[in-house]
């Protein structure tokens, strides 16, 4: 059950945002397009544990798309609260009741020279800009944990009555459109249970928050400011993002992964020693396991973890 704090009637999340990670990396593991050879991946692993099949997998890569998330657990306060989240909204006319849903910014760390939404941001502007990926902060919609269970039941049952095919986890038939070419992750209902909230501007303190409605709409951004065209939940950010990667669009082909990463890192960690050290440090011969490294490296310094659309060669 969610619990309940007296201080403006807060109400927490009875999960943690590892719980959220785990689940959505679980969910995004078993879906299988095997006509098209196409998955998404965690793309997080240090170099030292990269090695035997995994290896051998990277070998296989004919292209991929890298996306960031950053997860997080809800928090809320009625509408009848006297916190500065329900004032804030209520001025800018934005909806409350019955609740308001909403996420803080991660403070600094002492071994951090920026803020990670900052990361964040610069990871989004980088690949936008490239049309190589994307990078949001991705929050369930809801407070009990229970209903990821539930979520995840009802889509075991789904997937369990089709256990006679070869890939009984095959999403295919669900999300992949008559021409074959555009997916569709709107129509998953525990996808659709997530709003997705894009970092859209650089921040010099972490005193900020993102709230928005039950519905994952109306969202707000602490400053405060009303974002009427910022965040949609994971489904269609999902859409968004596979736009073309099924018909030739652009994506990183792995004789550019290793320019294309060294330019990301540029971009996103700015002109620090650290930054010069993780470039020297990549293995030009080993343009895949870089980004796993890569990924590693984020999800232990900043928790964010890096996941990606690839296609397999046959």
């Amino acid at each position: 059950m969610a619990k309940l704090r007296r201080s403006g009637l807060k109400i927490d999340a009875d999960f943690t945002e590892e719980v959220v990670g785990f689940a959505l990396e679980s969910f995004l593991a078993v879906m299988s397009f095997p006509r098209h050879r196409f998955s998404i991946e965690p793309f997080s692993r240090a170099r030292e544990r990269g090695l035997g099949a995994d290896a051998r997998l990277r070998g296989k890569i004919q292209g991929f798309r890298p996306f960031y998330m950053q997860f997080k657990r809800p928090s809320a306060y009625p509408y009848d609260s006297t916190s500065k989240i329900i004032i804030d909204r209520n001025n800018l006319n934005l909806s409350v009741y019955p609740h308001a849903l909403y996420f803080d910014l991660r403070q600094k760390g002492a071994h951090h020279w920026d803020f990670q939404h900052n990361i964040l941001f610069r990871l989004r502007q980088r690949l936008r800009k490239k049309q190589l990926g994307d990078a949001a902060y991705v929050c369930p919609l809801f407070l009990e944990q229970s209903t990821y269970r539930s979520h995840l039941h009802w889509l075991g049952i789904s997937l369990w009555l089709r256990f006679w095919r070869k890939h009984p986890c095959d999403f295919e038939g669900i999300l992949v459109n008559d021409n074959g070419t555009l997916l569709q992750f709107d129509r998953i209902p525990m996808l659709a249970a997530h709003i997705t909230v894009p970092p859209h501007i650089i921040v010099t303190n972490a005193k900020h928050r993102y709230s928005f409605t039950e519905a994952g709409n109306d969202l707000c951004f602490h400053s405060p400011e009303t974002l009427p065209d910022v965040g949609m939940n994971l489904g269609a950010f999902l859409n968004t993002l596979s736009t073309g990667f099924l018909d030739g669009a652009e994506k990183i082909l792995p004789q550019k992964a290793y320019e294309e990463l060294q330019a990301l890192m540029k971009e996103a960690l700015g002109d620090v020693p650290e930054a010069h050290q993780l470039i020297s440090e990549m293995d030009v011969d080993d343009p895949i396991g870089n980004w796993f490294a890569w990924g590693d490296y984020l999800r232990v310094k900043f928790r964010i973890d890096q996941y990606a659309m690839v296609i397999w060669r046959e």
